[in-house]
């Protein structure tokens, strides 16, 4: 009968209820399984590493494109979204999604250049979290007023006996119930943060810093690399700018002791530094160097002093020594920035007996600790390394082996590299498809330092 009807009227005017009751309403939003598209530039190149977002289910991981631009969403929830793709270097954009055509939605963006205006001097942050002087603020509320944050924090690389792969939800839940235990306020990470963590982090208001990951056989001087490695930081802060927990940026780890004491890795950490401002703009997080140390800090010849690094907001240094006071003495004749240290503390096995000495870790670890706070007019805190054992470091990943380096730094003489956790780590012996965990003493003694 409807097909009758219309094929009668022609280009009449059909009432409405009569396309109502064919079910052809032409307003019918059609829900789609697939939302993909290509974001290019103003001349139609295919826009690399760029991030689309769907607003209206964020709890949704962004796409980000291919080498040609294209990107993809499976599964999409249902309901009518919005997208929004962001590009380093190009202005936001945000569109509807329309409806599906067998089950696609298509949606293309066409981005155009953003120009920018860099400050010579970096302004003080308007965002969370800001480095006021020497100090490390945080707004809690959201109304302006800043208080200064200590960082009581671990390095944060808890991989399971079996490698990452057996890194699953109830072994993410478990570590941030230690974590809380421990009163831990920051996690400092080696490569961004998985999303289990992330989202574990947000929920228990403990802070990140979080760590861009860069090889250290890169040829730092290559302008190709150096603006892959600008793009991939890039792409870092706009996928996690917007989270709460989010404290610092941190480039790199140790460069200064591979393949790093050179001018073209510091010069590079000042470009990369002022993507990010690029990026998040008067609301940046602050920016930091990862070094080894406070070797090369402040030298000129290394364009590693603060007037090469103007938009680097403060250093972090993994220190390995008894008495910290003095490193940190040195380094106020070196940088007139705050610093914060994220690596210090010892393992804890005697490497001359093969025996732990739980003891001397948290007599050590606490010692530095108190030399930490003693010389909170320039350091902000630090991480202690680290969290747990990581049974893959220095030998087969099923054996807890004795591998590492000879250290003057430590009471035996050597690092032994599988043995540094505050949490001694153990095969499952219970079956509950999580390798046993047994806090160390040092653990209980930080736990009550960081009351």
């Amino acid at each position: 009968m409807c097909g009758r009807i219309a094929s009668r009227l022609g280009l009449l005017i059909i009432p409405a209820f009569f396309l109502t009751a064919c079910g052809t309403e032409p307003n019918e939003y059609k829900q789609p399984a697939v939302i993909s598209g290509r974001i290019t530039d103003q001349k139609g190149i295919g826009l690399y590493n760029a991030g689309v977002f769907i607003l209206t289910a964020p709890q949704l991981d962004p796409a980000w494109t291919d080498q040609s631009g294209f990107y993809r969403f499976d599964n999409v929830p249902a309901g009518e979204h919005r997208l929004r793709a962001i590009r380093a270097g190009y202005k936001t954009e945000e569109k509807d999604v329309p409806s599906a055509v067998n089950g696609v939605s298509t949606v293309n963006f066409r981005l155009q250049k953003e120009t920018y205006n860099v400050p010579a001097v970096k302004p003080i942050s308007k965002g969370r979290v800001r480095i006021n002087g020497k100090k490390l603020e945080i707004d809690y509320s959201g109304n302006g007023t800043y208080e200064t944050f200590k960082v009581k924090g671990v390095a944060y690389s808890a991989t399971p006996i079996n490698g990452w792969d057996y890194f699953t939800d109830q072994f993410a839940q478990r570590s941030f119930q230690y974590l809380k235990l421990l009163n831990v306020n920051t996690i400092r990470t080696y490569s961004g943060i998985d999303k289990k963590s992330l989202r574990l982090a947000e929920q228990n208001e403990i802070m990140i810093i979080v760590g861009f990951y860069v090889d250290t056989n890169y040829d730092f001087s290559d302008s190709s690399i150096r603006e892959k490695l600008k793009d991939d930081f890039g792409r870092l802060v706009i996928e996690l700018k917007d989270s709460p927990s989010v404290l610092l940026w941190n480039i790199g780890n140790e460069q200064n002791y591979t393949n790093g004491s050179n001018p073209y890795w510091y010069t590079l950490t000042q470009e990369m530094a002022v993507e990010a401002y690029k990026i998040e703009g008067e609301k940046y997080h602050p920016v930091c160097v990862n070094n080894g140390s406070i070797h090369n800090i402040g030298n000129a010849a290394f364009a590693a002093d603060d007037a090469s690094l103007t938009y680097i907001d403060l250093w972090a240094s993994n220190m390995y020594q008894w008495d910290l006071t003095s490193e940190i003495n040195v380094y106020r004749t070196k940088s007139s920035k705050p610093i914060v240290l994220t690596e210090w503390g010892i393992d804890a096995l005697d490497n001359r007996i093969k025996e732990e000495y739980e003891d001397v870790q948290a007599q050590f670890d606490s010692t530095n600790w108190t030399q930490i706070i003693s010389n909170s007019d320039v350091c902000a805190g630090g991480a202690v390394f680290e969290f747990t054992d990581e049974w893959w470091k220095a030998g087969d990943n099923l054996s807890h082996d004795y591998g590492g380096y000879a250290t003057g730094s430590h009471p035996d003489g050597y690092s032994n590299e599988e043995w540094w956790g505050l949490i001694a780590v153990t095969p499952d012996a219970n079956n509950d498809g999580m390798d046993d965990w047994r806090p160390r003493k040092v653990f209980y003694t930080l736990q009550q330092l960081w009351q």
